[in-house]
């Protein structure tokens, strides 16, 4: 029985460790870039051995894994499947593009950071794309399925993805002053013209 509890103990204490040099990384990731989180200042943060780092995350690609991970966990990208009951394309693409709005702004230093250091890190480039190439996939599809099949042009999937885009939310809020509701019904309103253009 002693035994086994020092081994419970051991789990949860490494589990303790692991958790703090994850949420270490996130910090950094958040304020400087993963480009400038070294594993050292990593360590540094979490208050831990660059050793004792290693052992829990031997490489890169591990601890973006777990920090993306992590962030998703607390922070889920917005679930378009509840969309799919606003059977009006217009108000669908309005209610939509105004959730994921609302994500990048209250995650915007992290996703800028992460998307500005990807450009140049193959693989946090891979690690972002495993992470949220799928749900930016399912906004985009639950966006055009709004409308007819014969209006579902390659015109409309393109404006679909370019509203759902982080760095077009960016543009149109941040750069141009648009406040969040209005960008969405600039974005929903570039749709139905990207559909009727196709139909």
């Amino acid at each position: 029985m002693a035994r086994r509890y020092e081994q419970r103990a051991r789990a949860e204490q490494q589990e303790q460790t692991r958790r703090r040099i994850v949420e270490a990384a996130l910090e950094l990731h958040r304020t400087a870039g993963p480009a400038a989180s070294s594993f050292s200042a990593v360590a540094d943060r979490a208050g831990v051995q660059r050793s004792t780092l290693y052992r829990h995350f031997p490489d890169d690609r591990a601890l973006f894994l777990a920090c993306s991970g992590l962030h998703l966990d607390q922070h889920p990208f917005p679930d378009a499947a509840p969309w799919r009951a606003i059977a009006s394309p217009v108000a669908r693409a309005e209610h939509g593009i105004a959730a994921v709005y609302a994500y990048w702004a209250q995650n915007e230093a992290l996703i800028a950071n992460v998307l500005r250091d990807a450009e140049r890190d193959a693989v946090l480039h891979e690690v972002n794309e495993l992470r949220m190439g799928e749900p930016m996939e399912a906004a985009r599809d639950a966006l055009v399925e709004a409308w007819p099949a014969r209006e579902r042009s390659p015109e409309l999937v393109a404006a679909a993805a370019l509203a759902v885009d982080f760095r077009t939310w960016q543009t149109l809020v941040r750069r141009s002053g648009l406040g969040q509701g209005a960008a969405a019904a600039l974005m929903a309103s570039s749709l139905a013209h990207a559909a009727e253009r196709g139909a």
